[in-house]
């Protein structure tokens, strides 16, 4: 009789573990990937809810493989590309721009801090290209030592001959963004705010034009074309699946004051997560 009570008590609690153990998952699994490098092997698991679970295998002496688990609520994706349009007022003195044309560009490594399923805080840190294409491509922005001017084609000091294709201006920046992230339990949508500053790396003026015998050609202007050193601003995000949308408006003017137009840029466009 105390064998049989033994015996019941037993699988009574080995109901109750395999009980537990089958409820205490509220995770609900979605994409694994699988990693093998020099024979060592990990999967990584990433849940509805945003967090990631890293599962590598050990070889130890007596030859049994032995599962680890680490969660993680950081995640870091060392190169990301944002694709745009930028565009600023049109009545502020400097050309219309062309948006098929004027493109954004960014290149950036993202970190992630994800403390719940429904708030991540996003930040990059990269490099972005700004181009202004002027809709008139007779409009050639000129560097002189006192401001930037905008002149025809035609009116270039020691300019050359011919019929002009292209003309815009355009500035490089590291930049950092940070935006704050509300997104649902499957993050199927998410919506961000916050904000960027950027620190300028390069810039050049550049105009092309066919000469008289119609070739084309190319002329350079390599300076910063008077852009601001600094650049920062507001930043929106909408994302839908794997598509986010976002919008950049600049606080500080394009130009450095008094050496050209007073109007901030902004910028709009799409990443594919």
């Amino acid at each position: 009789m105390r064998k049989f009570n033994l015996a019941l008590a037993f699988f009574s609690l080995f109901s109750l573990g395999v009980m537990a153990q089958s409820t205490d998952s509220s995770q609900v699994e979605g994409k694994e990937k699988n990693y093998t490098v020099f024979g060592k092997s990990w999967k990584v698991i990433k849940y509805e809810d945003g967090t990631k679970v890293y599962e590598w295998e050990e070889d130890h002496s007596n030859n049994e493989v032995q599962i680890k688990k680490k969660s993680s609520k950081f995640h870091y994706n060392f190169l990301e590309s944002e694709v745009g349009i930028n565009i600023y007022p049109n009545d502020k003195g400097a050309p219309q721009v062309k948006p098929w044309g004027s493109w954004f560009v960014s290149l950036h490594s993202v970190g992630t801090w994800k403390p719940s399923k429904n708030f991540h805080l996003r930040s990059t840190l990269g490099v972005s290209w700004y181009n202004f294409k002027f809709d008139d491509e007779r409009i050639i922005a000129v560097k002189n030592p006192d401001g930037l001017d905008f002149v025809n084609f035609d009116e270039l000091p020691n300019g050359p001959e011919g019929t002009p294709t292209k003309s815009k201006i355009s500035a490089s920046y590291a930049t950092l963004t940070v935006v704050p992230t509300i997104r649902t339990n499957n993050g199927n949508f998410r919506v961000g705010a916050g904000g960027y500053a950027g620190y300028r790396l390069g810039g050049r003026g550049k105009y092309v034009y066919d000469d008289t015998n119609g070739d084309k050609q190319k002329s350079y202007t390599k300076s910063n074309m008077y852009a601001e050193n600094f650049r920062y601003g507001l930043r929106g995000e909408i994302g839908v699946g794997d598509v986010t949308f976002f919008f950049n408006y600049d606080l500080n003017d394009l130009f450095q004051p008094g050496l050209g137009p007073e109007m901030q840029a902004m910028s709009f466009g799409l990443r594919v997560n």
